[in-house]
């Protein structure tokens, strides 16, 4: 599924909270988003939107498979934090500014990475690093 910066966003801040999927399904089908609205600021309205176009998806996404359809720099290092709990002094700025370097991950997260970026994004190993540029 392919969702915005801001709907993966709202899904990680979610998860971390933690909401599951049906809790939200359930807020969404009962009109009580304001219950999530409370604590965070957040579009409800994109959620109404996932979940009435393609439930299942929205559920896949929830379990953190989709891809940003338009990833920034500054929202790959968002989306690493929140999902992955990677912090700025675990890689380096490409010096062209277009990705980051040196990240140490995991074959199960660098795959998770690459089904997360868009299709413009490369990522490529060497030896227990990887660079993630476009």
């Amino acid at each position: 599924m392919a969702i915005s910066m801001m709907e993966a966003y709202t899904i990680e801040l979610l998860k971390t909270h933690p909401y599951t999927f049906k809790q939200v399904k359930h807020y969404i089908e009962n009109d009580e988003l304001y219950l999530l609205t409370e604590t965070f600021n957040i579009d409800t309205d994109s959620l109404k939107i996932l979940l009435n176009e393609n439930a299942e998806e929205m559920e896949q996404a929830f379990e953190g498979n989709y891809e940003v359809k338009f990833v920034t720099i500054n929202g790959l290092k968002n989306l690493l934090r929140m999902r992955f709990q990677i912090s700025d002094d675990q890689y380096e700025l490409l010096p062209e500014g277009n990705g980051l370097q040196s990240l140490q991950v995991d074959l199960i997260t660098e795959q998770q990475i690459r089904r997360m970026l868009s299709s413009n994004w490369k990522v490529e190993r060497d030896g227990e690093l990887i660079t993630l540029f476009v």
